[in-house]
């Protein structure tokens, strides 16, 4: 009888411990796909296996997600080797700890993961950090009563240069409706850069997500009569966009959302318009000539419009920021017929990443009832930019469209108006 019962134990002892090792391999595959997220710059793949209340280096549920997927589309960086250095079953679940070595600066970093009873990841320190992050504010800026804004504006290149004062000086900055925030040129408005911190962000450049940021606070910040006192704003280097003039920042949507935005680049003039008197302006600037009126989306900060290339239809972003056009590299050899010169170049964005793409002119581009000739463009993987938008885009319109005739933009009707 006891033989028995030892047998029975003994065999219970066995089934406890074939689980615990199919618990343990499931978490380790997990721990694998981190470090093949990491190589690919997305989470996707580990998605389906994070608990519902996951942890990421002391965030929590969707916003420990967001950081997590920011941090590892800016690491640039891929696990080269994985080795297990320990594991604990603790109250909480399984916890092991590995060594990452990176194949770039990182080096080898410990990781720490905890699963919980069904071999969910719970809790993740990819490697010691401290997170920041910037609050939405929704009122940061405070506006003048003026109905219009007219500002002096000049072209660096095929940017917009406009002037605005920071901490009391005049300084210069590009219009980039584009970037979603007022940005600084941590070269020009610098800190002390602390090393202990990392800092992301979810701003996109043309090439890539703009990492090695960081956050500054501004005590006074005024654009025209815009204001904003004692707000922190991200930093980043923009040495690159520099040629002879001192470049501090980027002017971007969250400082002008609340305006309606004329542009006229052959009279060197940023209107910012109350919305309620935009159309009495459009109407004093046409004399009544007809003007070309199609309906926008906002896509997040991205403003976005419909517009035909031969027999296709696409979805195009808003961007004054675009000293080019840009259509997504799919699209190459589909659009093949509606396409003349042929060929590669090297594109810049604000993220300073130079890379070679490739070039075109777009025989006819058709926005609404208004045809554009021969738009210089060039073609560019816009996945990393699509990954955090709902619909996605097919491409950006910037100078070669903006510039040909006054254009206003606005965001609270909700139209686009190209103007005779």
């Amino acid at each position: 009888m006891m033989r028995k019962i030892l047998l029975v134990v003994a065999s219970l002892w066995s089934v406890c411990t074939a689980s615990h090792a199919q618990d343990r391999a499931e978490c380790e595959r997990i721990v694998h796909l981190v470090a093949e997220a990491v190589g690919a710059g997305s989470i996707e793949g580990v998605e389906p296996f994070l608990a519902p209340g996951f942890m990421f280096s002391g965030q929590e549920g969707d916003r420990a997600r967001s950081v997590m997927k920011l941090l590892v589309e800016q690491l640039d960086d891929r696990v080269e080797r994985i080795e297990m250095l320990r594991a604990e079953r603790t109250e909480r679940g399984l916890e092991l700890v590995c060594a990452f070595t990176y194949a770039g600066a990182l080096g080898r970093k410990e990781a720490t993961f905890l699963f919980d009873g069904k071999n969910r990841l719970e809790r993740l320190e990819l490697f010691p950090m401290r997170v920041e992050t910037l609050p939405e504010e929704e009122d940061a800026f405070v506006g003048p009563s003026s109905g219009r804004l007219d500002v002096p504006v000049r072209r660096l290149g095929n940017l917009l240069a406009a002037t605005a004062f920071l901490d009391g000086r005049e300084r210069t900055f590009i219009i980039d409706n584009g970037a979603p925030r007022l940005m600084l040129n941590s070269s020009r408005y610098g800190t002390d850069r602390d090393t202990a911190a990392l800092r992301i962000s979810s701003s996109k450049g043309v090439n890539s997500s703009i990492g090695g940021m960081d956050i500054v606070e501004v005590s006074e910040f005024d654009f025209h009569g815009i204001r904003a006192e004692r707000r922190r704003f991200l930093a980043f280097d923009m040495s690159h966009l520099e040629q002879e003039t001192e470049i501090f920042g980027l002017l971007g949507y969250e400082v002008y959302k609340d305006w309606d935005l004329l542009f006229d680049y052959e009279g060197g003039t940023l209107t910012l318009l109350d919305p309620t008197v935009t159309d009495a302006c459009v109407a004093s600037l046409t004399g009544g000539r007809p003007v070309t009126e199609v309906p926008i989306e906002m896509e997040g900060h991205i403003a976005c419009v419909e517009a035909c290339i031969g027999e296709r239809m696409l979805r195009l972003g808003i961007d004054c920021g675009a000293g080019a056009d840009l259509l997504d590299d799919r699209l190459w050899e589909s659009l093949r017929p509606a396409l003349t010169g042929r060929r590669e170049t090297t594109l810049t964005g604000a993220d300073a990443e130079a890379r070679r793409v490739r070039s075109a002119k777009v025989k006819r581009l058709k926005i609404g009832d208004r045809e554009f000739r021969r738009v210089p463009t060039v073609f560019n993987d816009m996945s990393h930019l699509n990954r955090s938008l709902k619909r996605g885009l097919d491409g950006l319109i910037g100078f070669p469209i903006l510039s040909g005739q006054k254009t206003v933009l606005s965001y609270r009707s909700g139209r686009l108006i190209f103007l005779p």
